[in-house]
């Protein structure tokens, strides 16, 4: 086996390892109430934090005269402050450090000849996409600057799901770099392939409406598995008019939807894997990676139940960590669906 790194690969492993780390700052930002401690954007400047007690007392005032500190962070000391902007400076540096880990590589390989043409096209999509997910952060943070110091569940989703494309595009062209050995598979194990592609599809409505609960504080309600109380669907219930705003305004209903969709994909993952496994059509890597999605949406679906019953007493840790267990189940459905569609397939006897 050679060790020869890939400088291209290593860059994108970078990529989306700052991916994972700005998602777990992001959703712990998010979580802590620390998302709109900073009032302004200066995407240069900004890079500087407050250091002397005069930066540090203009940047209080600024936040003073916000609406979340008039309406609910009123007589806030500084020391307090201090620990909340700690948190969304954090995440806005973050937010340049990946920046910077696509683009500076992106132009030395591009300069030096070392891309394909179709690397050419991939980096500057991905640019573009990291550029996207600034702009709708700070979109996000501007509905939360109004009288209703609360962002928008919608650009909240908007938000997360930006971060979950940036990985899953980088993740992708890293894929296609890593041409692991592998067994041929019987030419039948790509009919799983669609089915994996609309499991994929919905995590990523289950991603959406994770982001609708957290975003509307829908968790902190109903902490009860599997049912909402004492009932299976409690009255009041998609009971709003018109009838669509049940699905995307009604927390309540929002956190209905958001259990048994994460129950229909448990289930319905398992049984693709099942079923996967019992005709024998899968390859050795085929068959690893099925397993890790057999694993991690397992794992997952066990986070989330134990969200609901423990986040009045685990507000940040549980979430943090359901967030980030969803995004290592994309990451290894993608695997899935990569290895069924790009491995070579042999004749079924």
């Amino acid at each position: 086996m050679s060790n020869h790194i890939n400088p291209q690969k290593q860059w994108l492993r970078s990529v989306c390892l700052s991916v994972v780390i700005i998602l777990v700052v992001g959703g712990i930002t998010r979580l802590t109430g620390s998302g709109l401690s900073m009032v302004d954007w200066r995407p240069i400047a900004g890079i500087l934090p407050p250091i002397t007690d005069a930066q540090w007392n203009e940047v209080f005032e600024m936040y003073r005269s916000s609406p979340e500190y008039q309406s609910v962070n009123k007589g806030m000391s500084i020391d307090s402050f201090k620990d909340i902007f700690f948190w969304e400076y954090l995440h806005r540096v973050m937010g340049r450090i990946v920046g910077l880990l696509c683009l500076v590589p992106y132009l030395w390989f591009l300069f030096r000849g070392k891309l394909s043409a179709g690397l050419k096209l991939k980096g500057l999509l991905l640019l573009l996409l990291v550029g996207a997910q600034g702009l709708m952060g700070w979109y996000m943070v501007k509905s939360g600057l109004v009288n209703v110091p609360e962002v928008s569940h919608y650009r909240l989703a908007s938000h997360l799901g930006l971060a979950f494309l940036v990985f899953g595009f980088g993740w992708w062209m890293l894929l296609d770099l890593d041409k692991e050995q592998d067994s041929p598979s019987n030419n039948n194990a790509v009919s799983y392939r669609p089915w994996a592609i609309g499991f994929l599809l919905l995590l990523c409505v289950q991603i959406a409406y994770g982001a609708f609960v957290s975003g509307m504080k829908a968790g902190y309600g109903f902490n009860t598995f599997p049912m909402m109380g004492d009932e299976w669907k409690p009255d009041g219930l998609f009971g709003l008019t018109p009838y669509w705003k049940n699905f995307v305004e009604d927390k309540f209903s929002v956190q209905f939807i958001h259990r048994w969709l994460g129950t229909i994909l448990t289930i319905g993952l398992i049984g693709l894997g099942w079923k996967a496994y019992r005709d024998g059509l899968l390859s050795s890597l085929q068959t690893r990676r099925m397993k890790w999605v057999i694993g991690l949406v397992s794992v997952q679906f066990l986070l989330g139940v134990s969200t609901i019953l423990l986040i009045v007493e685990y507000q940040v840790s549980l979430p943090v960590i359901h967030q980030l267990v969803a995004l290592f189940l994309f990451a290894a459905l993608l695997g899935w669906i990569h290895s069924l569609s790009s491995r070579k397939f042999v004749k079924a006897s």
